[in-house]
């Protein structure tokens, strides 16, 4: 017998032996509630499938010869070969022309799986590359006090990322957490935390390089679907244990499940895509809110009717509450009425730092309020001594230039266009199509002519940190409410 022969009853012979290791897998998770234990039975599942494989076509290679050099030789024979003889195939004389014709086309599969995981690294390596810069030094700071919480050695690097629509972990060996524009000033500072140290917990577990494995057994045993199935439950399973160490260490599941109800709000409000850290959302919060109660209706479209209050009570945060952790902490009524609260949470809310802010909810006389202000405009004073503050004036000119040039149901000032205006300054260049138009497909996209809803594209040639960049806003409902949009592809309309 070949190694050709070989390869191919190994891939027969591994259809069941798959399919009793998932049998009994099955069991498993019936019978286990433990999402750690049910995460390792599913590695170990994966990994003994791997392993059969291996050993049925080590006991079916040839005795004698060069199994090295025959599997270079590996071809596909002609359809009008006659059945072997001899071994197995005098058992199952009709597989005699089938099983050798199995290892060309299951190459062929582990080559088209393989590729699709390079071009993902790939993508992976381009988000690292593009878009990306330092988190501020407060979150840098908080991130390692939060790894030393998880007894984490290695250090982990935090990074802002145009290109991420999720907060994900990347790397083993030297760990770095990538999280969306706008996601560290876009909710709760508690929230925050909260997420960061699911995605802390997967670098504690090794989920990245498990993930790895995963990746590759999954490659290799691709004609099965029991493997995609079990990988499918250790996605799940490696968030629910990610989910147990924030409650181990936080102690609150309530206030978990809202934030990933609110990552999942603010993700939906840029663009629509899976809940944060993978595993199904819905099912996240459902099993943290009723750790105890079996899976029933009831449960369900209770987990529901809690996650759809959650997002409502993020939709409406997001919208009053935009850009940074803790800003426009009281109600719109408060804030008109209070110049302290109005200076705090709309004229500085994208420039104040969170240890200013925090100095800043400290005091508590007026006299104390103005010379913090008089003090926060000073340092940024780049022509100290002086009777004009530069910074200050440029400042307030971008406010006032954004609530005229970018408001519609929002004030101009709360809105995409504004935000970025204020923060970084007015874009080198403007590409802007107000009406929309036609714009011509990449080739990676299909190619041909597309319609588009209206968009701007912004160039900042120097932009810090990064170089040149360009931004894009998209008005998917021809309202004038401009979006920043991290696909290129928001923007074609569907034919």
């Amino acid at each position: 017998m070949s190694v050709q022969e070989a390869l191919g009853w190994a891939l027969i012979h591994s259809i069941w032996e798959g399919g009793l290791i998932a049998g009994v897998f099955g069991v498993i998770l019936l019978s286990v509630r433990s999402s750690r234990i049910r995460y390792v039975a599913g590695c170990v599942a994966m990994f003994v499938m791997l392993a059969s494989f291996i050993l049925t076509f080590v006991r079916f290679l040839p005795e004698r010869g060069s199994a090295a050099g025959t599997l270079a030789r590996i071809t596909l024979p002609p359809w009008d070969a006659r059945p072997l003889t001899g071994g197995n195939f005098d058992r199952f004389p009709d597989l005699g022309i089938l099983i050798p014709r199995l290892t060309p086309i299951w190459i062929w599969g582990v080559c088209f799986f393989y590729l699709r995981y390079a071009s993902g690294w790939l993508s992976l390596h381009r988000m690292r590359q593009r878009g990306v810069w330092h988190a501020p030094d407060y979150w840098q700071r908080r991130i390692a006090r939060l790894a030393a919480e998880l007894r984490i050695s290695r250090p982990v690097l935090l990074f802002e990322c145009l290109l991420a629509n999720t907060p994900v972990v990347v790397g083993h060996l030297r760990p770095a957490i990538f999280v969306p524009l706008g996601f560290l000033t876009g909710l709760p500072a508690a929230h925050v935390e909260a997420i960061l140290l699911h995605e802390l917990a997967h670098i504690r577990r090794a989920d990245y390089l498990v993930n790895v494995c995963q990746r590759v057994i999954e490659g290799l045993l691709f004609y099965h679907p029991a493997v995609w199935w079990i990988s499918h439950v250790i996605r799940a399973e490696r968030e629910n244990c990610c989910d147990d160490m924030v409650v181990e260490l936080r102690g609150d599941a309530y206030d978990y499940a809202s934030a990933l109800s609110t990552l999942e709000q603010q993700r939906s409000t840029a663009q629509a895509a899976i809940a944060a850290g993978g595993g199904n959302l819905m099912k996240r919060v459902q099993r943290l809110l009723y750790p105890k109660q079996p899976h029933s209706m009831w449960v369900s479209v209770a987990g529901a009717v809690i996650l759809m209050a959650s997002t409502a009570m993020g939709l409406a945060a997001w919208h009053g509450n935009n850009h940074n952790p803790t800003h426009v902490s009281k109600q719109t009524e408060q804030t008109v009425n209070d110049p302290w609260q109005k200076w705090l949470n709309e004229d500085v809310v994208y420039i104040i730092s969170d240890e200013e802010r925090a100095a800043f909810e400290r005091l508590k006389t007026d006299p104390e309020r103005q010379h913090f202000v008089e003090q926060f405009w000073a340092r940024r004073d780049p022509t100290p001594g002086t009777a004009e503050n530069e910074f200050k004036e440029e400042h307030y000119r971008r406010i006032a230039f954004a609530n005229d040039h970018f408001a519609g149901k929002a004030q101009g000032w709360r809105t995409d266009r504004g935000r970025i205006y204020i923060k970084y300054g007015p874009p080198d260049e403007i590409d802007s199509h107000p009406s929309g138009g036609s714009y011509q497909r990449p080739d990676s996209e299909g190619g041909g002519t597309a319609a588009t809803y209206p968009f701007e594209d912004w160039r900042y040639n120097h932009f810090e940190g990064v170089g040149s960049l360009t931004i894009e806003f998209v008005d998917t409902t021809s309202s004038g409410n401009f979006r920043m949009t991290l696909d290129p592809k928001e923007k074609y309309k569907k034919p």
